[in-house]
């Protein structure tokens, strides 16, 4: 059972559960009022941009697990603060590790039909998913990240090859 690209994905979406847990850190020193504040982007708030990722994240899981979609907009409720919302996330970073571990190299292959929220029919192959997974939260993190730094707040570093350097990943 080939797992090249397999072992390579475990640790975009291991970077993908740090990303998440450094930026939440941040987001605790907020107060409610800031955290909920409109500030400019696509999803409004840092909570709805936070919640949209979150389901995003489980709306691609439970299309590569063959499941009925759990939300039925992309800026649908996952969670209805940051305490639950950081629960949600992280499991399911858990869950998409456990899905992926149960993959081979010839099944990340595999093309997927799925039904996109807003696009109708698509196909799309089970590692790009993935990729995209990953690369799409980066893209919102970095909008947060943003978002903090405009507030005067530290903006934590999220960079993938800060990540690479923790003794786990050596």
């Amino acid at each position: 059972m080939a797992r090249l690209l397999a072992g390579h994905l475990e640790r975009l979406l291991a970077y993908h559960g740090w990303a998440y847990r450094r930026l939440l850190t941040s987001l605790d020193a907020l107060d409610e009022a800031s955290y909920r504040a409109p500030c400019g982007l696509f999803f409004g708030s840092l909570h709805g941009t936070l919640n949209h990722l979150a389901v995003a994240d489980r709306l691609w899981l439970a299309r590569v697990r063959g499941e009925p979609q759990p939300f039925a907009r992309l800026d649908a409720e996952a969670a209805p603060d940051l305490a639950t919302l950081a629960g949600f996330l992280d499991t399911g970073v858990q869950a998409w590790q456990l899905w992926l571990g149960q993959q081979d190299d010839a099944s990340l292959g595999a093309t997927l039909s799925y039904l996109s929220v807003s696009n109708g029919p698509q196909q799309r192959v089970l590692a790009d998913i993935l990729s995209h997974l990953v690369n799409h939260g980066t893209h919102h993190r970095g909008q947060i990240s943003t978002a903090l730094t405009a507030m005067g707040q530290p903006a934590p570093e999220l960079d993938y090859i800060y990540f690479t350097a923790l003794p786990a990943c050596r």
